[in-house]
């Protein structure tokens, strides 16, 4: 019996390259469906991801946190100031 002894390797940083990868339109969560999942089913997908492809693995969380602050700001409501109109 042989014994796996070689330690895991060290996790790597996020990589433009397969960010841009993930999600490009071929990719497996492309940009244009992010906006339209729920963040429950979106948040499933990544786990997906992440169990099949590992190399995403670093770069999954970066998606899922700029989508959750993209629906924060804009669920927040919008602010418009009037204070700059002058009357002809």
């Amino acid at each position: 019996m042989k014994l796996n002894t070689t330690p895991p390797a060290p996790p790597r940083k996020p990589c433009l390259r397969d960010l841009a990868q993930l999600t490009s339109p071929t990719g497996l969560l492309p940009a244009a469906v992010v906006p339209l999942l729920p963040l429950k089913q979106l948040q499933r997908r990544a786990n997906e991801i992440a169990a099949t492809h590992p190399q995403y693995r670093e770069e999954l969380p970066l998606v899922l946190a700029y989508e959750a602050q993209r629906r924060r700001r804009f669920t927040s409501g919008l602010v418009v100031s009037v204070s700059q109109i002058q009357a002809a």
